[in-house]
């Protein structure tokens, strides 16, 4: 990549050097600062329209919802002003709100170009978040943010070509994003079709009468989680002002939080030690149960311990017999998550009490036959981590060299006008 021919100290940790030819700037010589203003759902529900509401803390790029009125019309950089986002950046274009966590940037005619803004910035603001109180990044800190500034033609080309190159990278981001997103429904429909049909597709079916079941093996039996189950248990959350409970803690203590896509559950972010056990104040299960949660937004999520372990109280221990595989168990339970959330009573919070889980109805093939059911799942599940782990790094490393090609060019490492 060609480079510029002088290059001097910027004397800003961040930028490094820069051109000879180039300047340094505060954003308040370059830019109209202002805020959003206070935008509550209520307003929105009461004046919906066509004008999108930004709040920079929600998902969707800050999009909260949409009014009949408009604050903002143009281009505008906003960012979150307060909070765990605070100085992320965002472009915007067009007639949209803004609520009071954003504030907004308005480019000075003749001294920079808008598109060039946000690229520079989303480098540079998280050096001037405060953390005294809590995370802020507020109208006077991001005016004193100083940014590397070459004339505006030259911002123009850098802004042409970071969106072209960064959309080149997008669109293979996004391919991989995808193929992730079919593996792990193909995952999903091989685990559905193992646990309810059974690996022989030539295997005879028989109707159970069971809506949400349809036709399954005809030598499988169905019964409920209670008879082929020794114990459901929930679990208990120590006291947690007594703090012997958890110093030292070398007990896996599980919590919803603890969960995630793979359904082995190991090394919990809290631990608990052997005092809270012997005190009753905990209940500890044994290798291989089955932990479900019973309450709030992951009711029905699974997972299986590997060595013996506890959990909280929102949390039911399902503790198979020796004739029933908890590997079986708890792919079974993870196919029907949806059938599991309709069981518990969701009148006010939802929840899964240790009978409504009793009550589950568990599709019981021959023991061995579970064996094989479960082998050939983890067969499939190894095969497509390992395409899903080889994806993700090529992703990951995707996005680091998007950001080092945007900070090459708005620092100006590499003289864009001369590298296609």
């Amino acid at each position: 990549m060609k480079k510029y021919k002088e290059y001097i100290n910027s004397e800003i940790g961040w930028i490094g050097q820069i051109p000879k030819n180039w300047d340094i700037a505060p954003i308040r010589a370059l830019c109209y600062l202002g805020r959003g203003r206070v935008i509550s759902n209520e307003e929105i529900a009461n004046k919906a329209g066509e004008y999108p509401v930004y709040s920079s803390q929600t998902s969707e790029d800050g999009l909260m919802g949409r009014l009949n009125t408009y604050d903002f019309d143009g281009e505008y950089v906003t960012w979150t002003t307060d909070g765990a986002n605070a100085g992320t950046i965002f472009y915007r274009q067009g007639r949209f709100n803004c609520t009071n966590v954003c504030g907004t940037l308005k480019a000075k005619a003749g001294k920079v170009f808008p598109r060039y803004l946000p690229y520079v910035l989303n480098l540079g603001t998280k050096c001037y978040v405060r953390y005294d109180i809590n995370p802020k990044l507020m109208n006077n800190e991001m005016a004193g943010i100083r940014i590397p500034l070459p004339t505006v033609e030259e911002q123009k080309d850098i802004s042409r070509y970071i969106d072209r190159k960064t959309a080149q990278i997008d669109d293979l981001i996004a391919k991989k994003e995808r193929m992730i997103e079919l593996l792990k429904e193909e995952r999903i429909a091989v685990i559905n079709q193992a646990v309810t049909k059974g690996l022989n597709p030539k295997v005879e079916m028989k109707d159970f009468c069971i809506e949400w079941l349809g036709k399954v093996p005809k030598h499988w039996e169905v019964k409920k989680l209670k008879y082929v189950s020794d114990k459901v248990q929930t679990g208990i959350t120590p006291p947690s002002e007594r703090t012997d409970y958890y110093d030292g803690g070398n007990i896996d203590w599980y919590t919803p939080g603890d969960f995630q896509e793979s359904i082995q559950l190991k090394n919990s972010f809290r631990k608990i030690n052997r005092l809270a056990i012997e005190e009753g104040v905990a209940r500890m299960f044994p290798s291989h149960s089955v932990l479900l949660i019973g309450i709030g937004a992951t009711l029905g999520k699974v997972g299986i311990i590997e060595s013996p372990s506890s959990s909280n109280q929102q949390i039911n221990a399902i503790i198979f017999s020796d004739k029933f595989n908890p590997f079986f168990g708890v792919y079974y339970l993870q196919a029907i998550a949806n059938t599991v959330i309709s069981l518990s009573n969701t009148s006010t919070l939802a929840i899964l009490n240790q009978t409504q889980t009793k009550d589950i109805l568990a599709l019981v093939p021959p023991l061995e036959e579970q064996g094989k059911i479960a082998k050939y799942i983890q067969s499939v599940e190894l095969k497509h981590s390992e395409i899903v782990n080889k994806e993700q790094k090529q992703i990951d490393l995707l996005k680091e060299y998007r950001t080092a090609l945007i900070f090459e060019a708005v620092t100006g490492k590499i003289d864009v006008r001369n590298n296609g």
